[in-house]
């Protein structure tokens, strides 16, 4: 599971098929919240291609969110996570691959 968007690295490289995969997450009960989240890291490569020949990602980003963990929840974890990353400026519009 991946997302392709356009996107803009740190250092100004425009990735015009950016290729954006959560390579890793970690549980985190916090406890001021009373919640779990979601702490997730995201590859951000050039494009498909580039993954799939095993290129080092342009850049990386961390992200944080609430996890549902109920019986009701939309998915599991990384799932919520992908959806989560749409919502985040710079990703609307992203497609699912």
């Amino acid at each position: 599971m991946a997302i392709v968007r356009e996107c803009k690295s740190p250092s100004g490289v425009v990735m015009e098929k950016g290729y954006h995969k959560i390579v890793e997450g970690k549980m985190k009960w916090i406890e001021s919240k009373r919640r779990w989240y979601l702490l997730y890291t995201v590859a951000h490569y050039f494009d498909r291609t580039a993954r799939r020949e095993g290129m080092e990602p342009v850049f990386y980003s961390n992200f944080m969110m609430r996890v549902n963990l109920t019986e009701h929840a939309d998915g599991n974890p990384i799932f919520q996570a992908y959806e989560h990353l749409k919502t985040q400026e710079g990703y609307d519009g992203a497609s699912d691959l």
